[in-house]
């Protein structure tokens, strides 16, 4: 019994839960709008009651009216009846296409509430460890899975809906303790108890959408994705996995709503009880209204008029889809406020980051004392007790294997991870980085740190946009813009463009076009070097020129190289032959630096570094460009 009532309670403090955070997101949309739609939905719920008694007034009237005539008082009380039906009934589509109109646009502000509630939960989260948990991934997944069903966008009318029908069930009962004060006790009874069952029915539902939607279905939604985006399609075309694509994805589909069939199946097995019950409520709600007019203690027109309220009590019971719908809304709802809560105090407070316009100018240094850290579900550290020190204005070389923790090491001083032990300083600025979970993208440091990492964003929006968003403030400054771009040697690129720099860099637009690799590069240098002009004092290359050969990756670094002189600057790459200019170079092995010098010290030590040159020397020796020479001579020799 104790734990029966130990679950009732938790159940109750949930469904609780979820109504307070719909409500409070619907809150947020718009108070006026909330309240101002309130009282129209109240109003279009008790306006059939006054239907109700203006047609048994009109049946009370008729008989007089036909034995005395319209001229006499009871056809008064005709005409009178029948203007209250018609005064009724327009009220009615009046208050209903008004609270109609409020509803619809208090939707789209509400999906907005519920975008930007979202959005800011996860663009607050100073790091990108929160994002990559499996829980929070599989809550943002559920709530994708709501809105690419139009969810969000008819919540406001569902429960305008629901409201309307609960305000006209519970005034019907009220009138009839005119009939029988047992009978709405009766019929609430009923009406509550099938409610119940429909709500549990619906809740559970909701949570097995959520769950199938972050685990089964999201591995169904990202099979299709591959068989309807254009990023995939080379593969699945050239290695023939078109049909397996199909296969599984019926697969997991079928096996995702199978789980949704089955507890269909059960629930309903679990409603036929509390619609038995209401079957019961109603028939001694009829019987008696049938009972008592027969002995003539109810009159015709308050026959009409209890009869009209009982069909009306089912107001207080189940609404049908619009309460479903409004059951998964409140479901989706409390997954958007755990989100929120689950990343609430891993970042910025809004406006709490000053503009890049506003950052302090000059060189960063950097240092790096004891830094420890391990990625999740892994034993072993990227990271163990590294220690660095990066002086302002230099530039620095990070080299080693794959996988030594080099891109690792920038994600830290980037604030996207904050490390298990140790600390990293910003120099020349307030802003560092501790266990204590104290980041450089703070107050005090945002602004002063540019990166361009391997997998930079090629956004599908304008070529100013992808400039641009180095620095906000210059986006709408024609020569920033100009000047950056010609510096990373992209001058031409808005000449080759549809519409310039209002051209859209992807071919599903209207006068879109995509870039080649060469274009994109330019692309995000141009962007890193406006992040100068915004007060960044720290650039990075963290390996943005794979998909280059060597010689074009070496010109394009001694290029930034060039261009950032007044900056300190980090590039990260496995070409040792791309770095050599840097005025330093260090070598990452074991979590930790293991080698430190310039491209000739390191190379007279005949260490790791030493070898690791050979190495890549000889095999780019062995293969000639494309004018005929080999591409590793230049390293050979500098090897020499």
């Amino acid at each position: 019994m104790r734990r029966r009532m130990h679950d009732w309670w938790v159940v109750r403090l949930d469904r609780r839960r979820r109504w307070q955070a719909l409500l409070g997101l619907l809150w947020r949309a718009g108070r006026g709008r909330t309240v101002a739609l309130g009282l129209l939905t109240v109003l279009q719920g008790l306006l059939p009651i006054a239907v109700m008694l203006a047609t048994g007034l009109l049946v009370d009237a008729v008989p007089g009216a036909v034995r005395e005539g319209l001229n006499s008082p009871a056809g008064a009380r005709v005409v009178l009846a029948i203007a209250l039906v018609v005064a009724a009934f327009a009220a009615g589509s009046v208050v209903g296409a008004l609270a109609e109109y409020r509803a619809k646009t208090l939707d789209d502000r509400y999906a907005l509430a519920v975008h930007e509630t979202v959005a800011r939960a996860t663009l607050r989260v100073r790091g990108i460890a929160g994002l990559e948990d499996p829980t929070v991934a599989g809550e943002i997944a559920a709530l994708e899975e709501v809105e690419r069903a139009d969810g969000h966008l008819t919540t406001v009318q569902n429960l305008r809906f629901v409201v309307q029908y609960r305000v006209t069930g519970a005034a019907a009962l009220a009138l009839l303790f005119g009939l029988a004060w047992w009978v709405p006790l009766v019929l609430l009874v009923g009406w509550r108890i099938l409610n119940a069952g429909f709500v549990s029915w619906v809740a559970h539902g909701g949570e097995l959408g959520a769950a199938i939607a972050s685990t089964s279905m999201r591995r169904s939604r990202y099979l299709r994705s591959l068989a309807i985006e254009p990023a995939p399609a080379k593969e699945i075309r050239i290695f023939g996995l078109a049909d397996w694509l199909v296969g599984r994805y019926a697969e997991t589909w079928l096996a995702a709503m199978g789980d949704v069939w089955r507890c269909r199946r059960a629930s309903m097995r679990e409603i036929l009880p509390p619609l038995a019950a209401l079957v019961v409520a109603q028939a001694a709600a009829y019987g008696w209204l049938g009972w008592s007019a027969f002995h003539g203690g109810v009159s015709v027109a308050l026959v009409v008029v209890y009869a009209q309220a009982i069909m009306n009590s089912d107001g207080v019971g189940v609404v049908g889809d619009p309460q479903w719908a409004i059951g998964r809304a409140a479901v989706a709802a409390r997954q958007v406020k755990d989100l929120e809560d689950q990343l609430a105090g891993g970042g910025l407070e809004p406006g709490g980051a000053p503009a890049r316009g506003a950052a302090r100018r000059g060189p960063v240094g950097v240092r790096f004392e004891g830094v420890r850290f391990t990625y999740r579900a892994r034993t072993q550290p990227v990271l163990d007790g590294l220690d660095l020190e990066i002086p302002a204005g230099q530039s620095l070389a990070i080299v080693g294997e794959n996988g030594a923790g080099k891109t690792t090491l920038i994600k830290l001083l980037c604030g996207l991870y904050d490390p298990d032990a140790g600390r990293i300083m910003l120099t020349n600025t307030r802003a560092r980085v501790d266990s204590s979970g104290v980041a450089p993208s703070d107050p005090a440091g945002v602004g002063r740190i540019g990166v361009i990492f391997q997998d930079f964003v090629r956004y599908e929006l304008p070529l100013r946009a992808n400039v641009g968003f180095g620095n906000l403030a210059l986006t709408t400054d024609q020569q920033a813009l100009d000047d950056a771009l010609s510096a990373a040697g992209g001058g031409e690129l808005p000449d080759q463009l549809p519409v310039g720099w209002d051209t859209v860099l992807s071919r599903g637009y209207d006068n879109g076009q995509d870039l080649s690799g060469g274009q994109w590069q330019k692309v995000a240098l141009a962007r890193a070097l406006l992040a100068i002009q915004g007060g960044a004092g720290l650039l990075v290359l963290d390996e943005p020129t794979a998909a280059l050969d060597v010689r074009a990756e070496t010109e394009l670094f001694d290029r930034f190289l060039d261009l950032t002189r007044d900056v300190t600057t980090i590039l990260v790459s496995h070409r040792l032959a791309s770095v050599r200019h840097a005025d330093r170079i260090v070598v990452i092995a074991g979590g930790r630096v293991c080698e430190d010098g310039t491209h000739d010290e390191l190379l007279a030590s005949g260490g790791r570094y030493a070898r690791m040159f050979a190495l890549q020397a000889q095999r780019f020796a062995a293969a000639p460009d494309p004018d005929g020479q080999p591409q590793g001579e230049e390293v050979a020799s500098d090897a020499g």
